[in-house]
């Protein structure tokens, strides 16, 4: 009877430590939102891994600008843009662009700040503070309550000092690898149209259409 009773007990005592937990971790991810949207568009550097049973498999480096849910994002190999609706992906080896219209788990592999708004359902969080690259952080993770959904856990890391999103790591839940993604030179307040975010046919006039949608 004693133990049950100390066991019931501490479940209690922890309820409000883990609420705490969950309230701050809302905040944070609030206010790094905030940052990613509320200064125009967001211009930044980034290197990408993908790791499989712990091995890398494969890194890219570019860089993306951002404009709410539009996106571009440029590396050594490819270009691509996204409006909001439709994607367009140039590669630059066999001058092709292919036309499609992404699952919000593909925009998530190709714009890590899609969880600006990823967050506000479907899964749960906690946060604790960790340090990367000589910087305090908090370290958010988010874990979806639903096991259909492909990415079962994002981890992003936040500045401390101004809510700065400097890495953000995704695990798959079919194949549990894990894509991470450092962001550096991440800059607010950037004049993008909404024509940045879109192919245009004159920029590339060898190149083959091809619609996927």
């Amino acid at each position: 009877m004693k133990k049950i009773l100390w066991t019931c007990l501490l479940g209690i005592t922890l309820l409000p430590v883990r609420a705490q937990q969950t309230s701050d971790a809302r905040k944070v991810l609030d206010a790094t939102a905030n940052r990613v949207t509320a200064h125009g568009g967001v211009k930044a550097s980034f290197k990408a891994d993908k790791f499989s049973n712990g091995q890398l498999q494969g890194s890219a480096t570019g860089t993306m600008n951002i404009k709410g849910e539009k996106f571009q994002l440029t590396t050594p190999d490819m270009i691509t843009w996204y409006n909001g609706e439709t994607q367009w992906s140039y590669i630059k080896a066999n001058e092709e662009v292919n036309i499609s219209v992404p699952t919000v788990e593909e925009q998530i592999s190709m714009n890590p700040y899609t969880f600006v708004n990823l967050y506000k359902k479907g899964y749960t969080y906690s946060m604790k503070e960790s340090t990367l690259r000589g910087k305090a952080c908090y370290e958010v993770t988010l874990t979806a309550t639903d096991r259909k959904k492909n990415i079962h856990t994002i981890i992003i890391s936040v500045d401390k000092k101004d809510y700065t999103p400097m890495c953000v790591r995704m695990q798959m839940t079919d194949t549990g690898q894990w894509t991470r993604i450092a962001v550096h030179q991440f800059q607010t307040g950037q004049p993008f149209s909404d024509t940045d975010f879109e192919f245009n046919p004159k920029d590339f006039p060898q190149a083959e259409v091809i619609d996927l949608r």
